[in-house]
């Protein structure tokens, strides 16, 4: 397994000891911006939920289960002030009943966090398509999409629609819903979407990124390190491509891996049995920081003025960002326009493959 490819990338250990470039003190007011947030009940994506709830914006935490999106959404009562607290010198909403900004009063947001949930289930294109729709029918703007949302190194196994569960929930999923969603997108525009990923996109070989002819069959190896990668790759492809077909819309695409932060979904390394996973989180565990700060890079692509503003106005468009806030390159195969637009054939032929889509 060519964990070489991440660990002796230079570029990846100069980020990693770069100085940061966003901070919670610089995220604006986001007052009438409305977003959805895949994966909003923990980890990263419940960070990111806090944060744009804190500064104001209307959130939907886009998840399968109701019972914990309203667990989530009652813990980030508590979170938003926290934040707040921690962070005084950012620029908040008005305090309820004065137009004053905050100071240290830390009273919450005017008329409390807008936060709703929203069920998704991204493992079946379907449901995917549906809850863009129950989205749509609030005839609500959308400024701000986080696809939070995956699985990790899980067992090999095949989704509703029948493909490899890595790649329907982390790709297939979020490519029908994101997709479902441009149009009030246009309508909405500026708006922001960004799509997480890994550093293990830079795991699979060059000439197999993703193993197409096996994503609706058991691979030949059912590597679930691979499997995860390539779904990874998926990710940074499809922000590529789609970037392109929105180059002339206010619509910024952007692809994230958001470090080495000790999630939930690691747990998946530390029980492993093998013996390089042990070692490899050993390693992980040392140089881990805390989820807040894993959500800076994602919340600076989806708050920060910069990325409309640079190249001239042109913005930033279809790159990929590492902690914090620092663009690097991606692996070279995500270069490669021809397997963008065969991955971008391929999702829209398995979408249309759902008679209710």
């Amino acid at each position: 397994m060519p964990f070489e490819n991440v660990l002796c990338n230079p570029e990846w250990w100069k980020s990693f000891f770069a100085k940061d470039r966003f901070s919670y003190d610089e995220i604006p007011d986001l007052s009438g911006k409305v977003c959805i947030v895949t994966g909003g009940t923990g980890g990263l994506g419940y960070a990111t939920v806090v944060a744009l709830a804190a500064h104001g914006a209307h959130v939907f935490l886009a998840c399968r289960n109701r019972v914990k999106a309203e667990e989530a959404i009652e813990r980030a009562q508590t979170d938003i002030l926290q934040l707040q607290f921690d962070f005084p010198n950012a620029t908040y909403p008005p305090q309820k009943g004065s137009e004053q900004p905050y100071e240290k009063s830390y009273s919450g947001v005017a008329g409390g966090p807008k936060l709703e949930f929203l069920e998704l289930d991204l493992a079946d294109m379907n449901k995917a398509h549906f809850a863009a729709k129950d989205f749509l029918s609030r005839g609500l703007p959308l400024h701000i999409l986080v696809n939070s949302a995956g699985i990790m190194m899980e067992e090999h196994d095949m989704s509703a629609d029948g493909y490899e569960h890595h790649f329907a929930i982390n790709h297939l999923g979020h490519f029908v819903f994101t997709n479902a969603l441009l149009n009030r997108m246009r309508e909405s525009q500026p708006a922001r979407i960004v799509i997480m990923s890994s550093m293990a996109h830079e795991i699979p070989p060059s000439d197999k990124p993703i193993d197409f002819p096996h994503l609706r069959t058991s691979p030949p190896v059912q590597n679930e390190v691979l499997l995860y990668a390539q779904s990874r790759v998926a990710n940074v492809l499809y922000a590529r491509a789609l970037a392109r077909r929105l180059r002339h819309d206010q619509i910024y695409v952007n692809v994230v891996h958001p470090g080495c932060t000790d999630l939930q979904v690691q747990k998946k390394i530390r029980a492993s049995d093998s013996r390089c996973f042990k070692h490899f989180s050993k390693l992980w565990l040392r140089i881990a920081y805390p989820v807040r700060r894993g959500a800076l890079t994602a919340l600076f692509l989806a708050t920060s003025a910069k990325v409309e503003e640079e190249g001239g106005g042109k913005g930033i468009r279809g790159r990929y960002f590492t902690p914090i806030a620092y663009q690097l390159t991606p692996n070279p195969v995500t270069d490669d326009v021809d397997l963008q637009e065969r991955l971008w054939a391929y999702s829209e032929k398995a979408a249309q493959g759902n008679s209710k889509i």
